[in-house]
């Protein structure tokens, strides 16, 4: 995976990008001007996170095409201090909120989004990667939402430096499901523990 960190000229980080490596190394981040940074993060760029004064994502944008059958996402990031610490990258669409969007969940809330307004959700341990949970709501699925998700907060992590997201071994059937759907499993482990659902009894 290529990562780059774009400084303005006065050095300040103005967005982190990813993109897949041709030889599926993970090279170091590497921090350049922006002209500079644009030109090594490359055509098959995946993810940008545009970043605020304090270095926190405040926009995601990826390639059109990378997600087609997905609906326009925008999220909100609700921490965790643990221990584990811990991060939910939540989804939502509408709401007169821009594509790509993150939000803290008091401005969620002062906007009028309820919880159950969600389309999918990703929680992750902040400090290894780790991804505890993936759910998309019964019906948002098949659109490539969890995909997009995890991405979303991998490249949310990283952009804090920390590392990208991965998966271990214990997962739903429909996750074992989806996991074989990926055009690359390099970060996630054969399946050895079946999880039990995650659907609520009433939406199965």
């Amino acid at each position: 995976m290529i990562r780059v960190r774009a400084l303005d000229d006065a050095g300040r980080p103005v967005w982190f990008g990813v993109a897949r490596s041709p030889d599926g190394t993970d090279p170091p981040v590497q921090e350049l001007p922006e002209a500079d940074a644009r030109r090594a993060l490359g055509d098959e760029w995946q993810c940008i996170a545009h970043l605020d004064a304090e270095g926190s994502p405040q926009r995601l944008e990826s390639p059109d095409d990378l997600y087609p059958r997905a609906p326009k996402l925008w999220g909100v990031v609700v921490t965790d201090p643990g221990p584990p610490a811990a991060m939910s990258f939540v989804a939502f669409t509408g709401h007169d909120v821009p594509e790509g969007a993150v939000l803290d969940p008091d401005r969620a809330a002062a906007l009028g989004v309820r919880s159950e307004d969600q389309v999918g959700a990703v929680r992750c341990y902040t400090e290894t990667g780790e991804v505890d949970q993936v759910y998309v709501a019964p019906a948002w699925r098949r659109k490539q939402i969890a995909t997009a998700l995890v991405g979303a907060a991998s490249v949310y992590n990283m952009a804090h430096d920390r590392p990208p997201t991965w998966g271990d071994g214990q997962r739903t059937a429909l996750g074992e499901k989806w996991v074989q759907s990926l055009p690359s499993r390099a970060r996630v482990a054969d399946q050895t523990h079946l999880a039990p659902p995650m659907t609520p009894m009433d939406e199965r």
